[in-house]
C-alpha cells in the first residue's frame, strides 16, 4: 500500500508542477511583462519589447543615450523573480545630434560611439560658418552608442545628422565697406572666398597709402547665394568708387539695394550708377551724396604738382583769393577781374614749370544745361588765353567745366557764374 501511494506521489509530483508553472505563466508573466515595458518606458526607452521565457527576460528597445540605458537595465533586474541573462539586454542607444543657436555661439548637444567625430563636426561647421562659435560641451561620446543605419562616419554637410542642423544656419549674403581716414575696413559675409580675395585685390589696387581690412568679411559655401555676389561685375565698381578720398561706404545686403554714402561729382555718379547696374539689375540705389563741382575739390585730393611745401602754401592763399566772377550771359572777362588776374599771373609764373593748373568754370544748375555748359567752356578758355598773354606758364594748364552743384549745397561756388583756379 505504502509502496503504491509512493509511485502515485512520484507521479503526481511533476503533473503538479507543471499545473503550477502553468499557472504562474498564466496568472503572473502577464503582469510581470508589462511591468517590465512599463519601467522601459519610464526611463526613457521607445518602442519596448519584452519576451518572458519562464523565468528568463529577453529585452528590446532604444534608448535616447546611455544614462538612460543604464537606468532601463538596473530598473529591470530588480524585477523578481525574472532574470535577465547575458546578451539578452539589446536595448540600443543611437547617435544623436542636435543644436541651438545662442546670439553667435552655436551649441552642440547629442551622443556619439566612441571616436573624434565630435572635432570633425566642429571642424566642418566652423569652416561652413566662421562667424559663429562652435560649442560641443554637450556633445558626448560612448561605446555604448550605435550608428544609425546608412550612417558612416566621416560626416560631410550631406550627412543627415547634420544636414538639418546645416539647413537651419544658411544665412544671407551681406557687404560692408567703410573708407574712412587711413583704412578701408570691410565686413559682411559672401558665398564664396574667391570673390571676396577679388574685393580685396580691387581695393588694394587703389588704397594707395590706405590699409585694406578684411578680418570682418567672411566668405563660406554656406552663405545662400545672393544676386549681387558677381565676380569682376563687383569689384569693378569697388575699384572706381574707393579710388576717391574717404569718407564713404558701401552697403548691400540680400534684397539687392545698395546704399552709397561720400563726396561725387555728377559725372562719377552717373559712372558709379552705370558700373552698379548690372550687378543689381532693376534694385533702386540709395545714394546719398554730396556733391562738388570736380575731383579736385575732394578734401582728401592728393595735388600731383611737385611743388615746395612753402610755395604750395602761398599759391593755394592765391588762388583761393582769385575767383573770376563774369556778367550774366557773357564770356568776357571784366575789367575788374582782369587786374586780379595779371597779378596772379607773376605769381604763377615764380612758381615754375612743375605747376599743373586747372581753370574751372561753374556752370548755373539753374540754366540750361547745353548752353551753361558751352558758356561756362568759353569763359574757362578766356582766362586761360588771358594768363598766357600775361606769361603764366603754359606747360600743364588746361581749362575744363566743373559739374553743377545746386545752390546751398555745401561744394556749391559763391556765384553760379564764375571760374575757379585750383593746383592740379
Amino acid at each position: 500500500m505504502r509502496l503504491s501511494l509512493c509511485f502515485f506521489m512520484l507521479i503526481l509530483l511533476p503533473v503538479a508542477t507543471g499545473v503550477h508553472a502553468w499557472l504562474f505563466c498564466r496568472e503572473n508573466l502577464p503582469p510581470l511583462t508589462q511591468e517590465a515595458v512599463a519601467r522601459l518606458k519610464a526611463a526613457g526607452v521607445r518602442d519596448p519589447v519584452v519576451a518572458v521565457r519562464f523565468f528568463d527576460l529577453d529585452v528590446s528597445g532604444e534608448a535616447p543615450n546611455p544614462p538612460a540605458r543604464q537606468q532601463a537595465l538596473a530598473s529591470i533586474r530588480t524585477l523578481g523573480p525574472l532574470r535577465l541573462q547575458p546578451g539578452a539586454e539589446r536595448i540600443h542607444v543611437k547617435a544623436s545630434l542636435s543644436a541651438k543657436l545662442d546670439q553667435g555661439t552655436l551649441r552642440l548637444s547629442g551622443w556619439f560611439p566612441a571616436g573624434d567625430e565630435t572635432g570633425n563636426v566642429r571642424r566642418l561647421l566652423a569652416d561652413l560658418r566662421p562667424d559663429l562659435v562652435i560649442n560641443t560641451d554637450e556633445l558626448h561620446s560612448s561605446p555604448e552608442v550605435l550608428w544609425p543605419e546608412g550612417i558612416k562616419p566621416p560626416f560631410t554637410a550631406s550627412s543627415p545628422l547634420l544636414k538639418p542642423i546645416i539647413d537651419t544656419l544658411r544665412v544671407p549674403a551681406e557687404l560692408h565697406i567703410r573708407a574712412k581716414g587711413d583704412a578701408i575696413v570691410l565686413s559682411g559675409l559672401l558665398p564664396a572666398t574667391a570673390l571676396k580675395a577679388e574685393l580685396v585685390a580691387a581695393l588694394a589696387e587703389v588704397a594707395g597709402a590706405r590699409v585694406v581690412d578684411p578680418t570682418g568679411l567672411q566668405a563660406s559655401p554656406h552663405v545662400l547665394p545672393a544676386a549681387f555676389a558677381k565676380p569682376q561685375l563687383l569689384s569693378a565698381f569697388v575699384n572706381s568708387f574707393f579710388s576717391l578720398p574717404p569718407p564713404r561706404t558701401f552697403d548691400i545686403q540680400s534684397d539687392g539695394v545698395p546704399h552709397l554714402t561720400g563726396m561725387a561729382t555728377r559725372q562719377l555718379e552717373s559712372v558709379w550708377l552705370a558700373l552698379l547696374r548690372p550687378v543689381t539689375g532693376s534694385a533702386k540705389v540709395d545714394a546719398k551724396f554730396t556733391l562738388v563741382p570736380s575731383m579736385y575739390h575732394f578734401p582728401g585730393y592728393q595735388i600731383q604738382s611737385k611743388l615746395p611745401p612753402d610755395t604750395l602754401d602761398s599759391l593755394r592763399e592765391a588762388l583761393r583769393e582769385c575767383v573770376i566772377v563774369f556778367d550774366p550771359g557773357s564770356a568776357e572777362i571784366p575789367s575788374l577781374e582782369q587786374a586780379k588776374l595779371a597779378t596772379l599771373a607773376s605769381t604763377l609764373l615764380a612758381a615754375g614749370p612743375s605747376l599743373g593748373l586747372v581753370i574751372g568754370a561753374h556752370p548755373d544748375p539753374a540754366g540750361p544745361e547745353n548752353a551753361e555748359k558751352e558758356i561756362s567752356k568759353a569763359r574757362a578758355e578766356a582766362v586761360q588765353s588771358f594768363l598766357v598773354e600775361q606769361g603764366a606758364p603754359t606747360t600743364d594748364i588746361h581749362a575744363l567745366v566743373f559739374d553743377p552743384v545746386p545752390a546751398g549745397s555745401p561744394a556749391a561756388p559763391a556765384s553760379p557764374r564764375c571760374v575757379e583756379l585750383l593746383i592740379k
